[in-house]
Order: structure tokens, then sequence, then C-alpha cells
């Protein structure tokens, strides 16, 4: 998921926060962040919060703490923006850009649709991008006593970045059809008629959570729409419901998940060079729904279990 503009850092806290987000970059991020620490036990928030106070100088994550409301509040907030933290050092004066890695934010495998429309996978094609990769690694050392707080604070910002970018059904997906012989980079190449997010696939999908859940009259704050989103995501698909799907540590399947959601359903309803339909956005919306509910859970049971003690 991409921010959809690059802020410099000393704008990002303020302006971000002030003004409505309508993508599942910056907000989609924060959503699932949210729905995270809405389930994470006690000890597990307080050990968060312990390690963004542990960031590593000039690496722009204690920045990213408001400055108004009570401490819970703010803290709480400061966790949520935390989750964008990793899309905000792509830009090369961030503070933090020496902690980018553009490759760990997906991992593409791949498939070949066919002409008269069958699919068949492609796993003789090697998956690219180290999503997968730096989750298991990062499942092991959240809660390794022998790893020093501050890289641990560096684990703990892409782990709430990449919990919600494995989600992503387009993050984990590379198209071949006769327009991309190598894959179309997650519909990064499947081009659309529309402005911005709607000029491709991957950028209508990151675009979902704002098209499809509106501000409510409650709303008062980029906070409370956040918070409001996360709630209304957590009330139509309860952790209860969903705790069978949790799967500790099965990042792998994480991501195959959203690799079968993209073959599925990212491709049908939809035609090159055009602009999508509202009906295409609803059926992708439907689909995308509880992905972030399962993000929120699951990274919340990755914390929990790391950080509970």
């Amino acid at each position: 998921m991409k921010l959809r503009a690059l802020l410099p850092l000393t704008a990002a806290a303020t302006l971000l926060w002030s003004t409505p987000a309508h993508a599942w970059d910056e907000l989609g991020h924060r959503v699932v962040a949210r729905i995270a620490w809405d389930h994470m036990t006690p000890a597990a928030r307080q050990n968060a919060v312990r390690l963004l106070q542990a960031a590593p100088p000039a690496s722009g994550i204690a920045e990213l703490m408001p400055q108004t409301g009570t401490m819970e509040e703010r803290q709480r907030e400061w966790f949520v923006w935390a989750a964008v933290w990793a899309d905000m050092i792509r830009d090369r004066d961030h503070a933090g850009a020496r902690y980018a890695h553009a490759d760990w934010h997906y991992v593409n495998f791949f498939w070949e649709q066919m002409p008269d429309g069958t699919r068949r996978d492609r796993p003789d094609l090697p998956r690219a991008g180290f999503l997968i990769d730096q989750m298991e690694r990062i499942g092991t050392t959240l809660g390794n006593p022998s790893v020093p707080d501050s890289a641990k604070t560096i684990d703990l910002m892409w782990a709430l970045h990449l919990a919600g970018d494995a989600h992503q059904p387009l993050h984990n997906n590379a198209r071949i059809t006769p327009q991309d012989p190598e894959g179309d980079r997650g519909g990064n190449s499947f081009r659309l008629a529309g402005l911005y997010p709607m000029t491709n696939l991957h950028s209508l999908w990151d675009g979902l959570v704002g098209f499809s859940m509106p501000w409510s009259p409650a709303d008062r704050s980029e906070a409370d729409y956040v918070g409001s989103i996360a709630r209304r995501i957590a009330a139509q698909y309860p952790q209860s419901r969903m705790r069978g799907q949790i799967e500790p540590g099965e990042f792998e399947e994480w991501s195959r998940e959203g690799f079968r959601v993209a073959q599925r359903v990212a491709y049908t309803g939809i035609v090159r060079d055009q602009r999508a339909p509202a009906s295409y956005r609803a059926s992708a919306w439907n689909a995308a729904e509880p992905r972030l509910a399962l993000a929120g859970y699951r990274l919340a049971d990755l914390l929990n279990r790391t950080l509970g003690s």
C-alpha cells in the first residue's frame, strides 16, 4: 500500500491528521492498526508504546506522536500512525529513509490468465518480494529479550505496516497475460481510465476504504473517523467469528489467501483501459473488508504473543 502523498515528516503528523484520507494507503494502514490496538492486551499496548519511546534518534518515529489529547489518546494514535511510517520513509528526504526497503512491501505469486479466461498458477516462477520473509523474521525478534529495544522498534514499525500489506490482495499477486508477459506487478500495470486512485487496478484497491466508508456525523477528527471505521468493520466481522482464521505465525498462508482473492475477484467485472464501474467497487469492497478485519486481529495476536508479557 503506497502513501498517497509522501509528506515531509514535519507535516505528516499535522496535515494528515486534519485532512480526510481516501485510500487504503494511509487510511487502510491506520484502520488495521486501530483494530489491532482495540484487541490488544494492556501489557501488549504498554510494551508497544515503550518500544515507540525507544525509537532510534533521527528515525522520524518520535515526531509521529500527536501533541493534543489525553495521554491515552496520544499513545493510541501514535501506535496507529506508526503503521504508516514504512510508506513515509520511501521519501529519500525523510529522516528515516535509511530504514526503507521497497521490496519488503509485497510478495508476488505468479499466475497466468489464458485468452479463453482459464487461469493456472505458475509455481515454476519464484515469488518476488520479501514481505513473507520479513514477517517471519520479525515474528522471532519482537519477543526476543536479547534484541535491543531500538532494533525492536524498527521491527514493530514494519510489523504494523506489513500486516496491512499482506492482506491487500494485490500485494500478493502478479498476473501474466499477453499484455503483461512478466506479470502485472500487483495490478500496477493494469491501467484504468480515471483520476487517481482510479488510474490502475492496484491504486483502486488501495482506495477502497475511503470510497466505501464515508465519514459519519459523529466523526469530528481523523482519529474519530479511523476509530469509527475500525469499529464498523469489527462489528461486521467480529473476532469471535473469525478466531479460527487467526493462524498465528502462518505468514505465507496470510499472503496466499490474498493471492487467491486477487485471482477470484480482482480481475472480474473490470476492463483494462476503461473506468471501473460502481458495481466492481462494491464487489471488491465485499472481498477487502474481511481482509482488513483479519489483518487487525492477526496483528493483535502477534503483538499479544510477542509483547504481552
